[in-house]
Parts: structure tokens; C-alpha cells; sequence
């Protein structure tokens, strides 16, 4: 049932309603504080959420293994070895642990190189290595590239795949040669659009202070023990006599 006030809202409502007015006139700085410090914090990431920086991305999918005609010497194979089964297994081994290289600092450093040896000077090793990521399935590598140019996206992946494919026997000292590695992707750049956690996190963080704020003016009116108004003074058991009004 809905309730109506035709004659206006209760005084209770009218005496609570003018209680919160009196708490926010007399704490207003202590709420206002933690926000305003948090709205300094987030200053700077206000222009990222109303124009979020562009960022490209792409994703390659590849295969690697062990050249058929790498054995080591001195090595024999068992005659009752399965010629079509056993490299597929060894496959499986070597891509899980390509993605571990490629996340770490040396893969970054190789594709510098690489890249410094085509004329492009793009960014330090340590900028490069935040921007793969990779991961695998069974005999099937995954390698993600994310940049914020386009065009240098494409020569990093590029680079990256060209070091995958000359430089693994180096890092993988269990392969006696170069592995195996095919692409089966192209290079194809995407427009990505940065998270919502990312654009709003400003926003939080000034809510954040707020919410702050108020409750350290919550705890100091707990803590005040002076009196404010006739409901303090009821509040105690004491009859009041008279009251001064405040000046106009």
C-alpha cells in the first residue's frame, strides 16, 4: 500500500532530516577531506577516461618441434620407437615451454635485436617484455603481442616470430638445432579497448575517499560528547528550561 502525507511529512521525518543537516554543517571538512586527497590522487587518470589511450593487439598461432634430422651424436633410436607418434609427443613438450622464454627477459632482449639489426629502434628491452604473453595447447603455441602503435605492433610480432624460429636452440639446450616453427596466423592488428575496471578506476578512488570521509565523521560525531541541540540535551534525562536561538 502506498502512504501518503497530506498534510506534509511528519515531524520525526522533519526533526531527522534536519539532524543529518546539522552533522554535515559541522563535519562537512572532515568528509570532504579524504575526497578531496583522492580526487588529487586520480587527477591524472581523469584524461585516460574521458579519452583512453589506443592500444592494438594481435595474436599469432604456431607450431614448433624438433627438426627430424637433428640427432645428436651418439644418440640411437629404439627399433620399436613409433616414427609418427614420438615426434608429435616431443612437439607437445617443446611448445609448453615456449611460453616461459617468451615472457622472459632474454626473448625481449633477442627481439630488440632483431629488430635494432632491420634499423627500427623502438623501445628498451625491459619496455618489451611486459608486451607478450602466451600459452599453449597440446602441440599449438599461442603468442599474444600488445602495443600502442600499429605499425611498430607489426615488427615487434614479426620480430618475435623470427626469433622463435632462429634463436630457440640457444635457449632450449635440448634441441641440437634450431626448432621447427611454423606460423600458422599472419600478422592481423586489432583496436582494443581498455578495460571498464581501468576507465572508471578514477572515479572509485574518489568514491573511495568519500565513502572515507564519511565514516571518520560518523566515528568523530561518536566521539563528540558535546551538546549540539535539545535532542543531546533529552537525550541525558534532563529537563530543558530555555533555549538561546542562533543569530540571523
Amino acid at each position: 500500500m502506498r502512504h501518503s502525507w497530506p498534510l506534509g511529512p511528519p515531524a520525526a521525518t522533519i526533526m531527522e532530516l534536519r539532524a543529518i543537516w546539522q552533522f554535515l554543517l559541522r563535519r562537512w571538512w572532515l568528509i570532504l577531506l579524504p575526497a578531496v586527497a583522492a580526487f588529487a590522487l586520480a587527477l591524472p587518470g581523469l584524461r585516460g577516461m574521458i579519452s583512453p589511450p589506443v592500444t592494438y593487439s594481435t595474436q599469432i598461432r604456431l607450431t614448433a618441434a624438433t627438426p627430424p634430422d637433428a640427432v645428436e651424436s651418439g644418440a640411437a633410436t629404439a627399433p620399436y620407437e613409433d616414427s609418427v607418434y614420438v615426434p608429435f609427443l616431443a612437439s607437445e613438450y617443446v611448445v609448453v615451454n615456449l611460453p616461459a622464454w617468451i615472457t622472459s627477459d632474454t626473448f625481449a632482449i633477442e627481439v630488440r635485436a632483431r629488430l635494432a639489426g632491420s634499423g627500427l629502434d623502438i623501445a628498451p628491452a625491459e619496455d618489451l617484455k611486459p608486451v607478450f604473453a602466451a600459452d599453449s595447447y597440446r602441440s599449438v603455441l599461442t603468442l599474444y603481442v600488445a602495443w600502442d602503435d600499429e605499425a611498430e605492433l607489426r615488427a615487434i610480432a614479426e620480430a618475435a616470430v623470427e626469433v622463435l624460429q632462429r634463436r630457440s636452440d640457444f635457449y632450449l639446450p635440448q634441441s641440437p638445432a634450431p626448432l621447427n616453427v611454423v606460423a600458422w596466423d599472419t600478422v592481423k592488428v586489432t583496436q582494443v579497448a581498455p578495460p571498464l575496471m581501468t576507465r572508471f578506476q578514477p572515479l572509485l578512488r574518489i568514491a573511495v575517499g568519500l565513502a572515507a570521509g564519511i565514516g571518520l565523521a560518523l566515528l568523530a560525531e561518536y566521539l563528540d560528547g558535546a551538546v549540539h541541540s535539545r535532542a543531546d540535551v533529552e537525550a541525558l534525562g534532563l529537563t530543558l528550561l530555555g533555549e538561546i536561538p542562533p543569530e540571523r
